[in-house]
């Protein structure tokens, strides 16, 4: 965006002159004017997408685990830079679960299209390194006799506490190697797509037999796939660190009983879109719709592209070059609190900027909600008063007076998921006029995304 330059305050005084900074200072002559400093938070709390819980057999009734031909099938919709994590234990042993790679197995491929099919090699035989290996199906603490056992869980694994692969050959308590068959002959994980709805569907499937897949010194015992847990993220490890120890969020009660209700329940609360928030614009002024009008089309003055790209050149130039009715300053905000250089707001991040402004100023403001076909964040077209009815400036938390807008400009999809977010432009809004996001559009509140204060300096 072009900044305005001045050559010191000696030619502003002898000018007499109004002046912008790029942060949008004011007259400093103003008796009643009073600098602000506004903070913008990206307060997101959310580490995966979307998480769930399989435990329910296809054509069963109730929760239990799979036996030789049994599937559990489950579905979700994701985006391109999406992976899909799972766990679930194998259960003729102490503390081992089948479960993909730390990140998670991409759900496209380098060339966007999404992974369908036999995933099976991707799935890897883990163990939890929070019980000592005993022989599957046979040591007393493993999961089919550990109910009657009498002295308790077993003990501490001693030969690492640290998640790690089990191999095709674990030694076990006793000193001794144990042979285990092919993963690819106990369990079978598919991939399904349904391009029109970006939903993909998981089947996981039993395929032992138990008259031969699990050799053990009392002969051939079962192999069953317990209850589990998926997570859908951007690979941030949602479950567990290779070579680190559990994080005591679940996945020993998951990997040891085949539990997973308390890894389940810890998960809930980290799903949502951890969107970015963009560069972006704001106005003093003393007069209603700077930006937008609700209810009325967006004036192609550059909402459109910050909206739809998160670009706030356009609109700050047009601010700046042909100000609206009322507005008395403008800039933009687009480089984090101890960032470098400009860039996008990051969850933990924040941008600032001060204004000046005089009693009957108010603040209006947008940025993108990054993954998003056209939404913004920012108060209603009035905008955000700056002082109160006594003329005292308004300071402190200001987020109960902000929303979540649509453009009208691109046609929605869902966040974070629909491909079209972002650069190139997609289908036009069946509705062309600038408006709130409902509830029922999109539920998690405001302030779970960002939090704005006031400070008066």
């Amino acid at each position: 965006m072009p900044i305005r330059s001045f050559r010191g305050s000696a030619v502003r005084a002898a000018l007499g002159l109004l002046t912008l900074s790029a942060c949008g200072s004011g007259d400093d002559t103003d008796p009643s004017s009073r600098r602000f400093r506004v903070r913008i938070e990206n307060v997101a709390p959310f580490q995966n997408l979307k998480s769930g819980r399989f435990d329910t057999k296809i054509s069963g009734t109730s929760p239990g685990p799979l036996a030789p031909g049994d599937t559990y099938e489950f579905s979700f919709t994701a985006g391109r830079n999406h992976r899909l994590s799972f766990a679930a234990m194998f259960g003729a042993s102490n503390d081992w679960f089948f479960g993909t790679e730390p990140r998670g197995i991409p759900l496209y491929s380098a060339d966007g299209q999404p992974v369908t099919g036999n995933v099976t090699s991707q799935v890897v035989l883990w163990d939890a390194g929070t019980e000592v290996n005993e022989e599957p199906a046979v040591g007393a603490h493993t999961a089919p006799k550990q109910a009657t056992s009498t002295d308790g869980p077993g003990i501490n694994d001693f030969n690492s506490n640290n998640v790690r692969r089990v191999g095709t050959q674990p030694v076990l308590s006793s000193g001794l190697p144990f042979n285990l068959p092919p993963l690819a002959t106990m369990i079978r994980v598919q991939l399904a797509h349904d391009a029109a709805t970006q939903r993909f569907t998981v089947r996981i499937e039993n395929v032992s037999d138990d008259r031969n897949t699990l050799s053990t010194s009392e002969g051939i015992k079962p192999v069953r796939i317990s209850p589990g847990v998926w997570v859908v993220g951007a690979g941030n490890e949602p479950l567990f660190t290779e070579g680190q120890p559990d994080r005591g969020q679940g996945l020993e009660a998951l990997a040891e009983g085949g539990d997973a209700t308390t890894l389940d329940t810890w998960l809930k609360p980290l799903n949502g879109v951890a969107t970015p928030l963009s560069p972006g614009v704001f106005a003093v002024h003393n007069a209603a719709s700077p930006l937008f009008t609700e209810g009325a089309q967006d004036r192609g003055l550059g909402l459109e592209a910050l909206a739809e790209g998160g670009d706030a050149s356009r609109l700050a130039n047009a601010l700046s070059s042909t100000p609206p009715a009322g507005v008395s300053k403008s800039g933009t905000f687009n480089t984090p609190v101890d960032a470098a250089a400009p860039g996008p707001l990051l969850p933990g991040l924040a941008y600032e900027f001060t204004v000046n402004a005089s009693p009957g100023d108010r603040l209006s403001f947008a940025t993108m909600f990054g993954q998003s076909n056209d939404w913004f964040f920012g108060p209603d077209e009035q905008g955000i008063a700056l002082f109160d009815k006594a003329n005292d400036p308004v300071t402190g938390d200001i987020t109960s007076k902000l929303f979540l807008w649509d453009a009208g400009t691109e046609l929605d999809e869902e966040p974070a998921v629909g491909p079209h977010q972002g650069a190139p432009e997609w289908t036009v809004d069946t509705n062309k006029t600038v408006r709130r996001v409902p509830p029922s559009r999109y539920g998690t509140p405001l302030s779970q995304h960002l939090r704005v204060t006031l400070t008066a300096e």
